[in-house]
């Protein structure tokens, strides 16, 4: 799409897990992306935080396996923070107020377990999720730029899972506002 004189490439409906996030981007890439703004849903794991809360991540814990072929093993993969700080600016100007925080990336859906869970809200994660890991190590990797943002649709911060968000219209009003602001961050030179 043209935005502001610029081509924005949109991409989605590409599956679902690092993998096929990492597929996509590699050929965005091939393509001449040079910049990488990744958008969707997570699961939140603080107490407080409701369905479409947005997070924007200043870092990725690595438990998926796509990263670790990309870069060296670390605990963490971390965006480029000047891409990072745009993209928190502009879901601010969209009036949204922005947590800022780490990412869980996990290979297992449905297989969070309550240590987990505590262990890395200890950390300062906000969210799990099942790609942003392995994006961000592709485009380290590919020397391109690369933030994520992120809407929480659902918790696992109580004892037990609670999916509110999936179906709620503030999770989709979020979404559209992280996918207007994500536009807005790709469109600037």
């Amino acid at each position: 799409m043209d935005v502001a004189g610029r081509h924005v490439g949109l991409l989605s409906g590409f599956g679902i897990g690092g993998p096929a996030a990492a597929s996509i981007a590699e050929e965005a890439i091939a393509a001449g992306a040079r910049r990488v703004v990744s958008i969707g849903g997570a699961g939140g794991l603080c107490i407080g935080q409701v369905p479409g809360d947005v997070v924007v991540c200043d870092r990725a814990v690595r438990d998926e396996g796509v990263s670790h072929h990309y870069l060296q093993s670390e605990r963490y993969v971390r965006p480029d923070m000047e891409l990072t700080s745009r993209l928190i600016d502009a879901v601010k100007e969209r009036g949204r107020r922005v947590q800022v925080g780490g990412t869980w990336t996990t290979d297992a859906v449905y297989r969070e377990t309550r240590e987990e869970v505590l262990s890395y809200r200890d950390e300062g994660v906000l969210t799990v999720e099942m790609e942003a890991a392995s994006l961000a190590a592709v485009a380290q990797y590919r020397g391109v730029a690369f933030a994520t943002g992120l809407v929480v649709m659902d918790s696992l911060a109580e004892e037990s899972w609670e999916p509110k968000g999936l179906a709620d219209a503030a999770s989709y009003k979020a979404l559209n506002d992280l996918f207007d602001a994500a536009v807005a961050v790709l469109a600037v030179g």
